[in-house]
């Protein structure tokens, strides 16, 4: 005869049981990658998260122990230095005498004006940037009222732990190249880059929130949906953000297997999935790949 308590461990205990089948327990958005000459971890990233996305599951963190370099987008050491946060800037500076209003049809400068107000952030402020950079300012004041920030993103815990540890510290490609990325975005049509960018701030409280669950969880194929849904519409981006280098990194991938040195790779997660993917790519170059 069950007492109260032993029905409530019973419960409990088919609970277990029953997630541990479903695979939703101890699987993470890290993927341990072997050849035939090494291995390496590859961990898919969101640039910024909440300070409530920590701990990260034990596996991840095993895995940081064990890697002896850390392997991101771009050199995050680079990416750091005064110098090159000007670049940045005078990238995303418009021609002398020129403004967002000036380059912006005035329905799409009003709304964006709107949106920027309501978060706190005068369009006067970015009156001199190009759309691509006010863009990306307003969808970071954006998350920073759901509590996501930069300074939680996976890129920079790892980034902070490896300076701790002198453990070092590469990127996949130049921070030129990634500037010059960017700063492609809106060169095309401007107004309809805004008008895309404004409705995909509309729906970023519920889609962000979706992206950290299927992150933490491990589930690729919610995060590509994700992905590739801010890219519907502009296939054009998405083979020059996503296809495209994930083509190139693959190259450095097989060069990094043939080292003798285990190397953790911190890319976005969005690179992972899909038959373009880096998941995909690394299986068809021979790799044994395991979910951890």
């Amino acid at each position: 005869m069950y007492t109260k308590r032993s029905f409530i461990k019973c419960c409990a205990l088919t609970l277990v049981v029953t997630l541990l089948a479903s695979g939703s327990i101890a699987k993470s958005c890290l993927w341990k990658v072997t050849s035939t000459t090494g291995t390496l971890y590859l961990q898919g990233s969101i640039h910024v998260l909440a300070k409530e996305s920590y701990p990260l599951a034990p596996a991840v963190e095993a895995a940081y122990a064990e890697s002896d370099v850390l392997v991101f987008e771009v050199d995050m050491n680079e990416m750091n230095k005064p110098e090159v946060q000007q670049r940045i800037m005078l990238k995303a500076i418009l021609p002398e005498n020129t403004t967002l209003k000036d380059i912006l049809a005035p329905s799409i400068y009003q709304e964006l004006s709107t949106v920027c107000a309501e978060a706190g952030l005068p369009i006067v402020g970015l009156e001199k940037f190009k759309p691509w950079f006010s863009a990306t300012m307003l969808a970071l004041v954006k998350l920073q009222e759901m509590g996501f920030a930069s300074q939680y993103g996976l890129d920079t815990y790892f980034y902070d732990k490896a300076t701790a540890d002198a453990k070092p510290v590469i990127g996949l490609e130049s921070i030129d190249f990634q500037i010059d990325l960017f700063d492609s975005l809106s060169q095309s049509n401007p107004d309809d880059f805004v008008a895309h960018a404004l409705a995909d701030l509309s729906v970023i409280a519920s889609e962000m929130k979706a992206m950290e669950t299927a992150w933490r969880t491990g589930d690729i194929d919610t995060l590509g949906e994700l992905v590739g849904k801010g890219f519907e519409g502009y296939p054009k981006f998405y083979k020059t953000f996503v296809t495209d280098r994930n083509k190139h990194w693959l190259k450095t991938f097989e060069s990094l297997l043939e080292e003798t040195n285990t190397h953790m790779v911190v890319v976005g997660a969005g690179h992972l999935s899909g038959k373009d993917g880096l998941l995909e790519l690394l299986k068809e170059k021979g790799c044994t790949l395991e979910q951890l």
